[in-house]
Order: structure tokens, then C-alpha cells, then sequence
């Protein structure tokens, strides 16, 4: 088993997402709990018209070059807001061009991020929680 660094893989699922291909990927870190705890695994697809909405889990590229895997929080004409679940401030936004993959998810995992999203003001008090039961 080889461990790469985070540009290096997100590159090169960038390139496979560009070229059409769905990606399985390992979530690493705490950033998208309660959805995805470190380990999970998650399928990426390419973007496709009408996909760029709030609620939905996306990969994207900063400008410095940071790629994230997070929840669309605002849609704008030219960029997208994004935030991890498991994070109450923080937010990335990046232009549309540099959103490469999505996150198929279900109707019930839709209807509890919004719930979540709504949460937002007050979700530190769960994360605290979830945090100390789901260390890896």
C-alpha cells in the first residue's frame, strides 16, 4: 500500500472525472461528519448540468490548490460556497470551472443535510459528540 499526498490523488481523480469516469475515493479526516466518517469510502462522477446545488456533496479545487470534498452551501453565478459538514465556520469558495466531481446521494441523506445545513447556528454542540465517538 502506497499513501500519496492529497494533490497528487485529487489530481489525478480530477484528470479521471474530466475524461467521464466515476472515481471511488476514501474519505480522510473529520470535515464531513456526520455523513462521512474518515474511512468511508464515496463515489465521485462527473458534473453534469443542474448537479451545482445547495446540499449537495461536491469535490472542488481552491485557488491555492487545496482540493475538498464539502457541501455546497451557496450557489452564485460564477463561484460555489462550500463547507464541510463537520465543520461551524470556514467556508471554501471556489469558481464553478474548478467544481470537477459529485456525490450521488439519496433522497434521505438530501433531506437530513438540509436539516443539517439549517442546524448550522447551533451543530457545534453535536460535533463535539460525534468527534469523541468516532476517532479513528
Amino acid at each position: 500500500m502506497s499513501i500519496s499526498d492529497n494533490t497528487t490523488v485529487f489530481g489525478f481523480v480530477r484528470d479521471l472525472l474530466s475524461e467521464g469516469q466515476a472515481v471511488d475515493v476514501r474519505v480522510m479526516g473529520q470535515s464531513m461528519l456526520p455523513f462521512f466518517r474518515s474511512g468511508n469510502r464515496i463515489r465521485l462522477r462527473p458534473v453534469r448540468p443542474g448537479d451545482l446545488v445547495r446540499g449537495h456533496v461536491v469535490l472542488g479545487e481552491t485557488e491555492a490548490g487545496n482540493f475538498v470534498v464539502h457541501r455546497i452551501v451557496r450557489v452564485g453565478a460564477s463561484h460555489i460556497v462550500l463547507l464541510g459538514d463537520g465543520n461551524v465556520a470556514g467556508t471554501e469558495t471556489i469558481p464553478r470551472e474548478r467544481i470537477y466531481g459529485i456525490v450521488d446521494c439519496g433522497r434521505l441523506h438530501l433531506l437530513l443535510a438540509r436539516i443539517w445545513l439549517w442546524m448550522r447556528p447551533v451543530r457545534r454542540y453535536p460535533l463535539w459528540f460525534l468527534r469523541r465517538i468516532c476517532r479513528k
